[in-house]
């Protein structure tokens, strides 16, 4: 049966209340309503009660989340639908801390600053925050240590998929490149028992690594790689680039390029822009810009990186994630 088509003025204006969906999301989790829907159906007195909120806002704001799928209305009481379970935290593919993030005061101050990029081709976040993003999240550990924790989680769940697409028997070494505290790194040797590791990422960065069980195979070097990256049979770097502008990500590849041997590979686990483009890819390249004034990259916009790098792009690797592996050689 075919959908009613949607007016389009009634499509604009869907369009154009994103922020709304955004704020109200935010605002149901914060207050603590999400939560108190985890395990049954709730009445509109009670979750008043328990979240010490005006009755009548808190009917109408749930009015809205059930238009949006997020909870459901009996007549009687709420209760969660699965869309809205994903907001519950230590769920399987919970997104409450994404959620968060992006609908904290920094995220949406830069993204209101979307002009500015769009104008301009810098980043927004810095002309409204008055400092770079990672600056700004070392200074406020109030967004920083949610932020580190919600890569954590990404890592974690794209760590797996990584191991599994990708065959490391023809290799020793391994070094993770900007690698964090080792979560990736800890995936893909727990894989694979023969490889040795290093994990190289700035020394405040690693200090906190979570390696300590597999010490034995993994050596610890702080370092910054726009000065240099340690020898290894394979580099991997991920959602590094996507980091950066084209002249950054020059110099951070020549710096892979000159630590690489003929049989060495680079790996570089990307989110690679296809065409058609789906909407969290394009999302996410606008994102990068806002916040850093990078980019996600095409297959195209990958190649000619590389090769004016001195590099070769060999295949691109789909994973059981968003996250595809660019293998790269000399």
């Amino acid at each position: 049966m075919n959908q009613p088509q949607v007016p389009p003025q009634v499509r604009i204006w869907q369009l154009g209340l994103g922020f709304a969906n955004t704020a109200v999301l935010h605002a149901l989790v914060k207050a603590g309503v999400i939560e108190q829907l985890r395990d049954q159906p709730r009445t509109l007195t009670d979750l008043a009660r328990s979240c010490d909120l005006n009755p009548d806002m808190l009917h109408r704001t749930l009015r809205f989340a059930a238009v949006i799928d997020v909870v459901a209305d009996d007549g009687e009481a709420y209760r969660l639908t699965d869309v809205g379970r994903l907001l519950l935290k230590d769920v399987p593919g919970s997104l409450y801390m994404g959620l968060m993030l992006i609908g904290s005061e920094p995220w949406q101050n830069a993204w209101r600053n979307f002009g500015h990029a769009l104008a301009t081709g810098e980043d927004a976040f810095e002309p409204v925050m008055h400092a770079s993003f990672f600056d700004y999240l070392d200074r406020h550990p109030e967004y920083g240590v949610p932020f580190n924790q919600w890569q954590t989680i990404l890592t974690t769940m794209a760590g797996h998929a990584i191991a599994e697409a990708y065959d490391f028997s023809p290799f020793q070494t391994i070094c993770d490149v900007g690698g964090g505290q080792g979560i990736l790194l800890k995936s893909i040797l727990s894989a694979n028992p023969h490889l040795h590791g290093i994990l190289y990422d700035q020394e405040n960065v690693v200090k906190g690594h979570v390696l300590a069980d597999i010490a034995q195979r993994v050596e610890i070097q702080p370092g910054n790689f726009f000065e240099g990256v340690p020898a290894a049979d394979v580099l991997i770097l991920k959602n590094i680039l996507h980091d950066w502008n084209d002249e950054k990500c020059q110099l951070i590849l020549r710096r892979c390029q000159q630590a690489m041997q003929p049989a060495s590979r680079l790996l570089l686990v990307e989110m690679v822009i296809a065409t058609p483009v789906d909407l969290m890819g394009a999302f996410y390249d606008l994102h990068m810009q806002v916040v850093l004034g990078g980019k996600e990259r095409t297959e195209e916009e990958f190649r000619a990186l590389l090769n004016k790098a001195g590099l070769k792009l060999q295949r691109i690797i789909p994973t059981p994630s968003p996250m595809k592996i660019v293998e790269v050689s000399l």
